[in-house]
């Protein structure tokens, strides 16, 4: 049984100290065609390199890669996504596109009835059910854990998807061409979701959550947002952050990252962080080379964001950045316990003072509210399904302290 400790002076002092990027490609062989990140386990983080089709994973946040075997020999997976204690591989492939493994990649397994001969863009999951979406076969869905799909494509006009989301119970998937389809019955169905999305703005680049609100943003660079889960869409004046383009957003727990494309003497991208549903965003592009920065993948990872610069930057592969995740002062030391971890019934906390919790709110994956309690020493996650979470211990000062946990099934 793993507890964390945390405290206020450990914390402040790391927020200060890592606050620059590094590279963190000891053990990665060649870089001349850029490196891209495969997402994590609950103790791995995984990456790629293009150049000889080699796949690698991290135990120690970065510091030294280790080369696994791919599912498939000579394709390294275009997507990775942990889901109820597995690690599952996406490819692009004209065979079987989707692996899983239960020892974080030292072994693949293959399922059955999942897409073939097209490439897996991106995993999702929601009600215990994990989703696959693709570039010419719509999307997969499991709801036994992984083992067996098919498709879930009832309704949906366009297979060409790219990028998934969900706000409450509804499903939305925003494709290239056909702009956004929602479902309701968790992909049993689907149905178009453009009311206010001009015809010529149906070609998706992203669609994603902010907040209670829904955005959109098509490839020409217009941008929609929506208040009712996509019933009714209307233009939006991005904000000045957002610059041309946003390439790509990232979510994890209640963190979002998001990079952009600006013009400022040439194309240059930038790399923002908000804890607050992008009421307000941070500049951590920092020492990281704007001009170059073609992200593939940002992931984070036990308190700190990677990054890694793909084949139009060649020779860069992947840096590294510590994110504070909640600074107390330091005139006010207090240690907060959290336990166990990996959890399952149940999640503890104490401190040295219990009235020194406030409030404990627990996220998953996605972001949403899953539990929220006043006070309390001990929170009951028996109906929670398996996966990652991330939990807000907000203190009597209104400081947060924040931590990923994962949930294991019996």
């Amino acid at each position: 049984m793993v507890k964390y400790y945390l405290l206020s002076i450990f914390v402040f002092l790391s927020a200060l100290s890592t606050a620059q990027w590094g590279p963190v490609n000891g053990g990665i062989s060649n870089l001349s065609f850029g490196a891209k990140l495969l997402g994590s386990s609950d103790a791995y983080i995984f990456s790629g390199t293009l150049a000889d089709a080699r796949m690698y994973r991290s135990g120690d946040n970065g510091n030294n890669w280790d080369e696994i075997d791919p599912p498939v020999t000579g394709n390294v997976p275009e997507c990775g996504f942990f889901f109820e204690d597995k690690y599952f591989a996406g490819l692009n492939s004209s065979q079987e596109c989707i692996f899983y493994s239960t020892d974080d990649g030292s072994s693949w397994n293959s399922v059955s009835g999942g897409p073939q001969t097209t490439w897996v863009r991106g995993f999702f999951s929601l009600s215990g059910d994990i989703f696959a979406f693709t570039s010419s076969a719509g999307i997969y869905k499991s709801t036994d854990g992984g083992s067996n799909w098919e498709p879930a494509n009832s309704g949906l006009d366009n297979y060409n998807v790219i990028r998934m989301e969900s706000i409450n119970s509804k499903l939305l998937a925003a494709t290239i061409g056909g702009g956004v389809f929602a479902s309701t019955d968790n992909g049993e169905t689907w149905f178009p979701s453009n009311n206010g999305i001009a015809g010529s703005d149906l070609n998706a680049t992203l669609v994603w959550r902010m907040g209670a609100g829904l955005f959109y943003m098509e490839q020409g660079g217009a941008a929609y947002t929506s208040n009712d889960e996509g019933a009714n869409w209307s233009a939006w004046i991005k904000p000045a952050v957002m610059g041309l383009a946003v390439n790509e957003i990232y979510r994890t727990g209640n963190h979002l990252y998001m990079e952009s494309r600006h013009f400022a003497g040439g194309l240059k991208d930038s790399v923002y962080y908000s804890i607050n549903e992008g009421f307000s965003w941070d500049n951590i592009t920092d020492n990281l080379s704007a001009s170059d920065l073609n992200a593939s993948g940002i992931t984070e990872f036990e308190g700190y964001a990677f990054i890694a610069y793909n084949i139009i930057s060649p020779g860069l592969g992947i840096y590294r950045r510590g994110i504070s995740t909640g600074t107390v002062e330091m005139n006010n030391p207090v240690s907060i316990e959290i336990y166990p971890n990996p959890f399952r019934e149940k999640i503890s906390f104490a401190s040295f003072s219990r009235n020194n919790i406030k409030q404990i709110n627990l996220f998953d994956n996605l972001g949403r509210l899953v539990l929220s309690e006043n006070g309390s020493e001990t929170v009951n996650t028996s109906g929670l399904p398996g996966g990652t979470y991330i939990v807000a211990v907000v203190l009597a000062d209104n400081t947060t302290i924040r931590r990923k946990l994962i949930k294991e099934n019996r």
